[in-house]
């Protein structure tokens, strides 16, 4: 939350109050219970839930009840309908506690004041139940394509994925980091949207994602992007086509420059933030770390060279291991592929 230096104190006491002592009235639980569910059916139908829906659920590897499992929608109702408030609350005695937990505050406040008063209020704050880092498994993942129909939708949604083995600290992240935002993250110059935008016409917007894990190594590499019905296809083969060119041909000298000098400045520009200050050292305290972790990091952003970026991009993504699933109207999209014929 944000506060000014004169309420930062009873801001505390607020807080404090409400993690410890929720109220959780019946009418309220109802009403969110009817909200969900509303959600959820509104879902059905959507192109980028379907198709997001259908892909993790490919991808599950946790049976149904653990926090990791990946819900079908039906699932999901049927948890939101059977829920309990007296599970809730029950849940909330057992798990809710401040030992172990990060508080960061960034900002104008004195520390001689604040320090005594966040240990009064939280410091004995305990949970019956033990509590550890909820962990996954990198696993293989058969390659998937798959079609979906989502009737009367202008739109329709590409989403493809594949896991990698990956965590944070490996020695190749960096350069990962790098290639995908010269692939896809960096917005409309890069090597996805000049391909599926600029040059071919087939999508609104699109990027793709590299993720690492903290505390695992279940990471993994994806590509989204949103289009007509009828262009779904050629936009399924212009991403296929554009990332088998990066595995094979790899990158420039210019992008990985562009590449080091756009993620830099997106990481200068964050630390400009308050909030993002404090949720990055609620992060690295978790892992017992500090800011210092993060400028190493970005010292060895800046040591990549284009022949570690190359090699660390074809050692980790194999364009034969993306699973595919799209989602829209098949009426239009058939109708597109009669009229391109």
């Amino acid at each position: 939350f944000q506060t000014t230096r004169e309420h930062l104190p009873e801001a505390l006491k607020l807080v404090a109050h409400v993690l410890r002592e929720p109220a959780f009235p019946e009418s309220e639980f109802e009403q969110l219970r009817q909200q969900i569910l509303v959600g959820l059916e509104a879902s059905r139908a959507e192109p980028q839930s379907v198709a997001s829906r259908a892909l993790s659920t490919h991808f599950n590897q946790y049976p149904h009840g653990d926090i990791r499992h990946a819900n079908t929608l039906e699932e999901d109702i049927e948890d939101v309908k059977a829920a309990r408030l007296e599970d809730v609350t029950a849940f909330h005695r057992a798990y809710y506690n401040a030992s172990p937990a990060e508080m960061a505050i960034v900002g104008d406040f004195d520390p001689k004041e604040v320090v005594p008063l966040v240990d009064a209020l939280f410091g004995n704050w305990k949970a019956s139940a033990n509590v550890a880092p909820v962990l996954r498994k990198h696993a293989e993942v058969a390659p998937l394509d798959k079609t979906l129909d989502t009737p009367d939708k202008e739109n329709g949604f590409f989403l493809a994925r594949m896991n990698l083995d990956l965590n944070i600290d490996d020695p190749d992240y960096p350069a990962l980091m790098l290639a995908n935002y010269i692939f896809g993250e960096g917005g409309l110059k890069s090597r996805l949207m000049d391909r599926i935008r600029q040059k071919e016409g087939l999508s609104y917007g699109g990027g793709s994602d590299l993720s690492a894990g903290d505390l695992d190594r279940a990471g993994g590499f994806s590509i989204s992007a949103i289009a007509a019905p009828q262009n779904l296809r050629k936009l399924d083969a212009a991403v296929r086509d554009e990332l088998a060119r990066a595995v094979k041909d790899g990158f420039t000298a210019q992008e990985l420059a562009d590449a080091k000098s756009g993620l830099m400045q997106q990481r200068v520009q964050t630390r400009t933030s308050d909030a993002a200050l404090a949720s990055g050292w609620t992060s690295y305290l978790y892992r017992g770390r500090t800011y210092e972790w993060s400028a190493q990091f970005e010292a060895k952003l800046m040591a990549v060279t284009l022949p570690q970026m190359n090699a660390a991009f074809r050692k980790a993504i194999n364009p034969s291991r993306l699973s595919v699933v799209m989602a829209g109207d098949q009426s239009k999209a058939g109708a597109g592929a009669k009229a391109a014929q």
